[in-house]
């Protein structure tokens, strides 16, 4: 299993809020930071722990039970990320990992939007595992 430090998750986080025009105190909903974290092939569960490295760094604000917004300093590191004129070596080995990432990551699978059905699946093996540790299976 490949250990990822939390800087990749950050600038992850980073590119997916300049991807999607984010700007400072403007909410971000949970399933468009979904769509474009696919993107970027991590882990769907990267994604909440990136969102919890932001919000810890007040980069990120909640703004309500699945949206989030920029604070001024996360829209400026967010611009600073994506324009990095003379990246430092920090910037190059997370640019480099996360583009090892997304070439593993199947074509097909990059911005197919995920399917009612899959949520269902989802909800279910959720459901499946709560239960299971009430009972002590």
């Amino acid at each position: 299993m490949l250990k990822l430090d939390d800087s990749i998750f950050e600038y992850a986080l980073y590119d997916v809020f300049n991807a999607l025009a984010a700007e400072p105190g403007k909410p971000v909903e949970l399933d468009a930071l979904r769509c474009e974290w696919r993107t970027t092939g991590l882990r769907h569960s990267d994604l909440y722990m990136a969102l919890d490295l932001l919000a810890t760094a007040e980069s990120l604000v909640p703004t309500g039970p699945q949206a989030w917004a920029l604070t001024s300093e996360g829209a400026s590191r967010a611009r600073d990320v994506a324009s990095v004129a003379a990246p430092t070596m920090a910037d190059q080995v997370a640019r480099s990992v996360l583009q090892v990432i997304r070439e593993r990551l199947p074509a097909g699978m990059r911005r197919m939007p995920r399917s009612a059905g899959s949520r269902r699946s989802a909800a279910t093996r959720v459901r499946v595992r709560s239960t299971a540790r009430l009972v002590g299976i």
